[in-house]
């Protein structure tokens, strides 16, 4: 039972991290899309991952990140 829970553990961390690089992804392309913004350069992972976690949109952060909110 033990070995299912780290295995279960590791399953989750996984898809929180492949799911947050699909929203970082979707918000680079988005910034690069429109406003010729790197993403890079305005914002770190920590802020962005804040916004994941809130469950926010990828076209609402971009939009967000765009105009400088």
């Amino acid at each position: 039972m033990k070995m299912f829970h780290k295995t279960q553990t590791a399953a989750l961390y996984y898809l929180l991290h492949t799911g947050f690089q699909a929203f970082k992804a979707r918000i680079k392309d988005e910034l690069t899309s429109t406003s010729g913004i790197n993403l890079e350069d305005i914002m770190d992972d920590s802020n962005l991952y804040a916004y994941y976690q809130q469950g926010e949109s990828a076209d609402f952060v971009a939009a967000c990140i765009a105009a400088n909110c």
